[in-house]
């Protein structure tokens, strides 16, 4: 027992302070999501179990499939699970994702030759049919278990009150996170069904409805689990802020995390206009299943590409005072706001489109419609860079 404490102290430090450390050489944002869940080494034991028992669940899950035959959402434990892993922290999320990945990809989806119910079809055909949706597929489950908590956090963290006291703001903050929790995994749930797709639609077969089942009709189990896991996660995150004596395990470890070095990411050397591209591609890519013909992805691709050019300032858009007024709007409010016409214009004019046609090109006429007035609301304010002689402040 005597080395076993010293050795769990040296993988919590390893965990949660040296990985998000090699994580920043490669990724900016990476370090983000692996330090998310940090207030689980306030107790050493789950912080040093709980990242090899979503690695492992994550991969059971994938390679053996349990209680579903072709994709997550047809089990509705499964979803649970996921969202109890990512839900309680994005660290442990990406390693359930990660898990799962390899399960799935590499043993249990053994056959490169096989399409559908065909075998022997071609190498290239098989990858072009099976292996990219399930990429589509395991994008689906990455917003759930990482992109939900990560983009939760930080719209929270953008409503500061200065004005209340530390606790009432911590209450309030925590409230708001199960609230923005529970509104994200509603939405998660409404297009996956629809995103999920072209893993059956690819090789020709049309999506079975227990693909779609659990998160059409039982939704409301997924986001209980998701509020009620927040709210745990708040409550723990509280007794570590303002108990001393459960967050003493923390400060050595914040300390370490506050004096480390910046390091310049390998993501930050690359090219703009490629990363840019390979983003974009990648969107195009995860709403596939709306699409009709192959003018749809070209379209949205490029509408996609240069509202991140625009976003990144690589094509240079005079706002003006447009994005100074933005900026001094809370983002969450923002947020709210675009939701709010969304969902007027929807109401108006979708309905009515769906009515006329069997095709999904209204949702993609409306998703385009979505980013433009997401764009508009979150314009990026221009880079001020000092001029020749000049110190930079």
């Amino acid at each position: 027992m005597s080395q076993s404490k010293p050795f769990r102290q040296r993988f919590v430090r390893f965990w949660w302070v040296q990985l998000p450390l090699l994580a920043s050489r490669f990724s900016s944002k990476l370090p983000f999501t692996f330090l998310d869940g940090l207030y689980l080494a306030a107790w050493p034991a789950v912080a040093s179990w709980a990242p090899l028992l979503a690695l492992i669940a994550g991969l059971a899950i994938g390679w053996w499939h349990p209680g579903f035959e072709s994709v997550f959402s047809e089990s509705l434990i499964v979803v649970m699970i996921a969202a109890i892993f990512g839900i309680s922290s994005a660290n442990l999320g990406l390693l359930f994702i990660v898990g799962f990945i390899v399960g799935d990809f590499f043993l249990h989806h053994t056959s490169w030759t096989q399409v559908g119910w065909r075998r022997n079809e071609g190498f290239l055909e098989h990858v072009g049919k099976v292996r990219l949706p399930l990429l589509i597929e395991y994008g689906l489950l990455f917003l759930l278990t990482v992109k939900i908590p990560m983009v939760t956090k930080a719209l929270t963290a953008q409503l500061l009150i200065p004005f209340l006291p530390l606790k009432t703001g911590f209450k309030v903050a925590a409230a708001l996170y199960v609230l923005l929790t529970g509104v994200l995994v509603y939405f998660w749930t409404q297009t996956v069904p629809v995103l999920i797709r072209p893993v059956f639609t690819w090789v020709s077969t049309n999506p079975p409805a227990k693909a779609t089942v659990p998160l059409q009709h039982y939704e409301w189990v997924i986001i209980f689990v998701a509020i009620v896991i927040a709210a745990v996660r708040m409550l723990l995150q509280g007794m570590t802020a303002f108990r001393s004596e459960v967050g003493k395990p923390l400060e050595e470890l914040e300390r370490e995390l506050r004096d480390l070095p910046p390091v310049r990411s390998l993501g930050d050397r690359i090219n703009p206009w490629f990363s840019t591209a390979a983003a974009a591609l990648w969107s195009v890519l995860m709403i596939a299943g709306i699409y009709k013909s192959f003018i749809d992805p070209v379209l949205i691709g490029a509408l996609i590409f240069v509202l991140l050019a625009v976003r990144k300032q690589l094509i240079p858009v005079p706002f003006g005072v447009w994005a100074k007024w933005m900026d001094k709007i809370p983002l969450l409010l923002r947020l709210v706001i675009g939701f709010i016409l969304i969902k007027i214009i929807a109401s108006a004019i979708l309905e009515n489109m769906l009515r006329s046609t069997n095709t999904f090109r209204p949702l993609l006429l409306m998703t385009a419609l979505s980013m433009i007035i997401i764009f508009l609301l979150t314009p990026q304010l221009p880079i001020v860079r000092p001029k020749e002689g000049e110190p930079s402040k």
